[in-house]
């Protein structure tokens, strides 16, 4: 007797949870450039959302186990990497003449690589991502 192949459509939670997981580890890395202040302290904008990608990908590792967080965390590494890229061939574009900010916006993105590879490393370092992103 066959049985019915399960469904290869992923759950709409586990979609949810990995685009929430992408976009925050993204938009930290853009916000990261902003430094501000917090009382006395002088800290990343993106102190305000990057605890999310943590908190997403815990809960990644904890319902769908190692081997799907994994392969998100990895898409957001990749996801990281594209954004990069086009910010890149955006600064490298030439400017309109009437664009007056262009120097800015390259000063300000352009810090772009330097933060995702920051954050590449920090998170493959830290503890508890280390088995997800290099171990079986």
């Amino acid at each position: 007797m066959t049985h019915p192949s399960p469904s290869r459509t992923p759950s709409p939670l586990l979609l949810t949870i990995s685009s929430l997981f992408v976009a925050t580890l993204v938009a930290s890395n853009i916000l990261a450039v902003k430094i501000a202040a917090v009382g006395p302290f002088s800290v990343p904008a993106a102190i305000v959302i990057f605890p999310l990608a943590y908190l997403f990908g815990d809960v990644l590792t904890e319902v769908w186990g190692y081997r799907v967080a994994r392969a998100v965390i990895w898409t957001g590494f990749l996801a990281n990497i594209i954004v990069v890229v086009f910010i890149a061939v955006a600064i490298a574009i030439p400017a309109d003449p009437h664009y007056g900010d262009q120097a800015a916006y390259a000063r300000v993105l352009g810090e772009s690589p330097r933060l995702v590879l920051a954050s590449l490393t920090a998170s493959c370092s830290e503890s508890s991502s280390m088995h997800s992103c290099w171990l079986g």
